[in-house]
């Protein structure tokens, strides 16, 4: 059964639909489960989403057409890899009242507001606001509540959406204040809860802002609370919105994921260990009793799961690094005598001569996507996790990744492991 999505403007409003479409699903029939096997084919421009569980007899696959790059123009069902569905049929209709409803709502979503502790090491945030965002300090030492106004079809889209949003808030938050935030509780991802009290407590006043801009050593903060800017406070207003933001804007949200990452690494490091004391024996010697961070323990598979973004970008620069020992010496530009640098070619030829494949092999296609990934990671800081996943896969339009939608993520970590261990041996064997 296939159904025509007409008059869908870009890539916002084809999001939109489908968010508003997922919560359809679940509203009429009480869930949509996935088994999300995404993948996508140019040549008749279908995006294969996988096989979704609406509560019937059997399961449904369900597919996207579009008409140009990440603009929606048509949903499947049951035409690939499943049944055929009767249009005229009892689910027949429900599916298709299902996309006429998300149709008209798509683009007037329900504001709800949500809730969720943010922790961070060593203090609380000072209480800011905004049109969509709220932070207080909460009763807990160390931990602020930050409340967020969504545009979302439903509760499930809206906690979505709160971890979307919420993650891009505390990168920017440790830029701003060189430290390191985390969601309480993010483990099992329930934490997140609407109109949450918490008690009062004496604090700076609201939207006490930064003094000393330019300040570069320690952290900024007043009375025991960390401080922000003013600039970082509208910003926040203009990423809650949900408005689209300028390229510039979404690259610097990008390069303050790459901080954040870094000062998790950096907190292993240097925030581990704390003091709790120290004591002098008879003979003048002092003993300083140090004890790990009991927050930084807690919360370390929690960092953990940034550690796939790292141990990618690693495996990839390893054989790029190995790629340099047999390869023939750069050449140069005839017109302007600079070096020219292939890179990438390179790594290709390295992984063709140590797996032996021949050309046109899928792994050749799977290791130039993973090299290209490598590349964006690192100079365009382009994500490899979806960070919005709350148990409940929400498909949805991202023209950055392969398969045309999002995914919870695009790299297998076991497979680079065995595949370049395998390479890094047989590299070895020949020197």
């Amino acid at each position: 059964m296939k159904i025509k999505i007409d008059k869908i403007s870009g890539l916002l409003e084809s999001n939109s639909f489908l968010r508003a479409f997922w919560a359809e699903l679940r509203s009429k029939f009480g869930k949509c489960a996935w088994n999300y096997q995404p993948h996508k084919d140019g040549a008749s421009q279908t995006i294969f989403l996988g096989w979704a569980d609406i509560d019937q007899e059997d399961v449904i696959s369900i597919s996207l057409t579009y008409s140009q790059k990440a603009v929606i123009s048509g949903i499947h069902f049951g035409e690939q890899f499943g049944k055929s569905i009767n249009e005229e049929s009892e689910l027949g209709q429900q599916l298709k009242d299902a996309v006429d409803r998300a149709y008209q709502r798509r683009n007037n979503p329900v504001i709800k507001t949500l809730e969720a502790p943010v922790s961070s090491l060593y203090r609380s945030l000072a209480p800011y606001s905004g049109q969509w965002f709220e932070i207080s300090p909460d009763q807990h030492p160390a931990t602020s509540l930050l409340k967020i106004k969504v545009r979302a079809f439903d509760g499930v889209d809206a906690k979505a959406e709160v971890l979307r949003i919420s993650s891009c808030l505390l990168d920017i938050l440790s830029v701003e204040t060189n430290s390191l935030f985390w969601l309480s509780g993010q483990e099992d991802r329930q934490d997140i809860i609407s109109d949450m009290e918490s008690e009062k407590t004496s604090y700076p006043e609201v939207n006490t802002f930064v003094s000393d801009e330019e300040w570069m050593d320690d952290i900024p903060h007043y009375s025991g609370y960390l401080l922000l800017s003013s600039q970082a406070v509208q910003f926040f207003d203009r990423i809650v919105s949900g408005n689209e933001l300028s390229s510039e804007e979404e690259a610097f949200i990008r390069s303050c994921h790459h901080f954040h990452v870094a000062r998790e690494q950096d907190a292993l490091i240097y925030d581990r260990l704390i003091f709790t004391g120290e004591q002098e024996n008879e003979d003048g010697v002092t003993t300083v009793s140090l004890q790990e961070h009991p927050r930084l323990k807690s919360v370390s598979t929690l960092f953990s799961r940034r550690a796939e973004e790292l141990a990618t970008v690693l495996y990839m620069s390893a054989i790029e690094v190995a790629s340099t020992i047999d390869s023939n010496p750069s050449g140069r530009c005839d017109s302007c005598g600079q070096v020219q640098y292939k890179i990438s070619a390179r790594v290709v030829d390295y992984v063709k001569k140590y797996l032996a494949l021949e050309e046109g092999h899928s792994l050749i296609k799977i290791f130039k996507s993973h090299y290209q990934k490598r590349s964006k990671y690192l100079h365009e800081g382009a994500i490899l996790r979806d960070n919005s996943y709350t148990g409940t896969t929400i498909p949805r339009l991202d023209p950055s990744s392969e398969s045309g939608v999002s995914e919870r993520t695009s790299v297998r970590l076991m497979n680079l492991r065995e595949w370049i261990g395998y390479m890094l041996r047989q590299q070895l064997k020949s020197m």
